[in-house]
């Protein structure tokens, strides 16, 4: 990687229109650095006695069964791996973490799991923003790890502070925004995202047509929106759905 490289980066991400633009400029930056999979955490409310609360998550080139499962099953709450670089500031490698921290039951199951997916070995490292809004970056490299020198790591990280801190300023409500949706709105929500209609969202989830009316016009309220384009984007910015 080279300083104009990273110095691109930080225009582009500067010039990325919404969270979704910025999310394809930072999978691309790290596939020029032949890093197939990415992944971002963004803790909207931090962490409270060591459980993730209000996370939004985003995965680039896993295995989509592996995402589902890591997703549905709340491995989250229990990877080590995330936990840990929520406690430091220095970048470490996913294979080296039964030697930098003692591991609970649950986050030696969950390890067992990803050894299990068979993803290889990746880096990971915790970014930082304002209010508490910090988050994680798991690069994963599909294989063993590269001969990274520490100022290459530390270009890894230098982007994906980039990246993080743009994002804080594209969405600079979402914590409020994920706190008012009920269950139930962000799962129309997730529906409108996939571009269906109300009528057809009131056949999904077996209601009236008036109560997915209702719902709609709660969520655009609740989101500052008055479209569903921008409603969904918006959903997609705060970790309330997931991109496709």
């Amino acid at each position: 990687m080279s300083d104009s490289a990273l110095s691109d980066f930080a225009a582009r991400s500067a010039e990325a229109r919404d969270p979704q633009e910025l999310w394809h400029v930072v999978i691309a930056f790290y596939a020029d650095d032949d890093i197939p999979m990415v992944s971002y955490h963004h803790f909207r409310q931090g962490r409270m006695q060591g459980v993730l609360t209000e996370t939004g998550i985003k995965a680039h080139g896993f295995p989509a069964d592996w995402v589902t499962h890591y997703l549905e099953d709340h491995l989250f709450e229990h990877d080590p791996i995330v936990a840990l670089a929520a406690r430091t500031t220095r970048p470490f490698f996913w294979n080296d973490i039964r030697h930098l921290v003692e591991l609970t039951g649950a986050e030696e199951a969950m390890l067992r799991r990803l050894e299990a997916a068979d993803l290889g070995d990746g880096l990971s490292m915790q970014v930082v923003g304002p209010n508490l809004r910090n988050g994680y970056v798991g690069l994963g490299f599909g294989g063993r790890r590269p001969a990274l020198s520490d100022a290459m790591i530390f270009e890894l990280k230098c982007a994906a502070q980039i990246a993080h801190l743009r994002y804080c300023e594209m969405v600079p409500d979402d914590a409020r925004a994920a706190a008012s949706l009920t269950a139930r709105e962000r799962e129309v929500l997730g529906w409108i995202a996939r571009g269906k209609s109300n009528a057809v969202i009131a056949d999904i989830l077996r209601v009236s047509r008036h109560t997915v009316d209702t719902l709609v016009r709660r969520i655009f309220d609740k989101l500052g929106v008055a479209d569903r384009t921008t409603a969904a984007i918006k959903g997609v910015g705060a970790g309330l759905i997931l991109p496709t």
